[in-house]
């Protein structure tokens, strides 16, 4: 795969393209960057990743450890009998995390989401439009159960576990159209692969946050979906929400900036929250979002 394929792939912005360019001819940074890409992204010799001093040039050099990686995610998926432009469209995920380091940091590179940008390349979650999910996902919350008492999912249950890109809004009709490919995707290429529904582990879905949003928010109209459960991990919210800026320094601060800093003075804590979407609510609708929430709101 040439640079500019790569750049095609992964939707690389011109001055994302230059930066790789630029890195690709520092003989320091594409030895360090084999290095991680043998140890890492390429399946076949992944393991713990090298040590190496962190900072701005371990930063840029994970970014070309993905290019490097990424004829060898070609063949990995092959072998996995995935199709390729899943690969592709995955690759994308890529340029959330360069633009999370350069909002950040000042830096285009991967200063964050390293061993999560790994994960992608070796077909362990994949991006299916707005979405993304893990190719194989076991239920680890609460049995949860209908108004008729029969379980609607419980440990260890098959599901399509979701993930949020920060790269957009979250639209129901856009959702929607991600979960339906997900569902198509399962059938052709996991048909043995019985899932109960979509579950979705976020920090989005703390209970302490969700009050947070705007009413209008798409968040909420996700959340109101289906069946939420606790999750008790810390989540990286504050990071999530500002950034790696003191709350305190945000000019024109948005509703939830202004709300999660007062929470975080207080001394509050964040957590992940839990969310489970039954595989009947979605399929009775045609995985038309919007007429779920209409229909989950008239009956609350």
């Amino acid at each position: 795969m040439t640079p500019a394929q790569f750049s095609e792939y992964c939707k690389l912005s011109p001055e994302e393209f230059k930066a790789l360019l630029e890195i690709l001819n520092d003989p320091e940074l594409v030895e360090w960057a084999h290095l991680i890409a043998d140890q890492c992204f390429i399946p076949e010799t992944a393991g713990n990743a090298p040590d190496l001093p962190d900072g701005e040039q371990l930063a840029k050099a994970w970014f070309a450890a993905a290019f490097f990686g990424a004829d060898a995610a070609k063949e990995h998926y092959r072998k996995k009998g995935l199709p390729v432009e899943v690969l592709y469209e995955t690759m994308t995920d890529i340029t959330a995390w360069l633009r999370n380091s350069k909002r950040n940091h000042g830096i285009i590179g991967l200063s964050h989401a390293r061993s999560w940008e790994v994960m992608l390349w070796h077909g362990e979650v994949t991006r299916h439009g707005r979405l993304e999910c893990n190719t194989e996902s076991f239920y680890d919350g609460p049995e949860l159960t209908d108004e008729s008492g029969s379980a609607l999912v419980k440990k260890d249950d098959p599901v399509i576990q979701l993930h949020i890109p920060e790269d957009g809004p979250m639209d129901l009709d856009s959702c929607g159209r991600s979960m339906k490919r997900m569902s198509e995707f399962f059938a052709q290429y996991r048909p043995d692969y019985h899932w109960a529904g979509f579950s979705c582990v976020s920090w989005l879905f703390d209970p302490q946050l969700l009050p947070m949003f705007p009413n209008h928010s798409n968040v909420l109209k996700f959340h109101a979906l289906g069946c939420s459960y606790p999750v008790d991990i810390k989540a990286d919210t504050k990071f999530r929400v500002f950034g790696s800026f003191d709350p305190d320094t945000i000019k024109n601060p948005t509703t939830l900036q202004r709300n999660a800093a007062v929470f975080l003075r207080s001394g509050g804590v964040f957590k992940e929250g839990g969310l489970f979407i039954p595989r009947k609510a979605v399929e009775a609708v045609n995985y038309d979002l919007e007429k779920l929430f209409i229909r989950n709101s008239a009956e609350d």
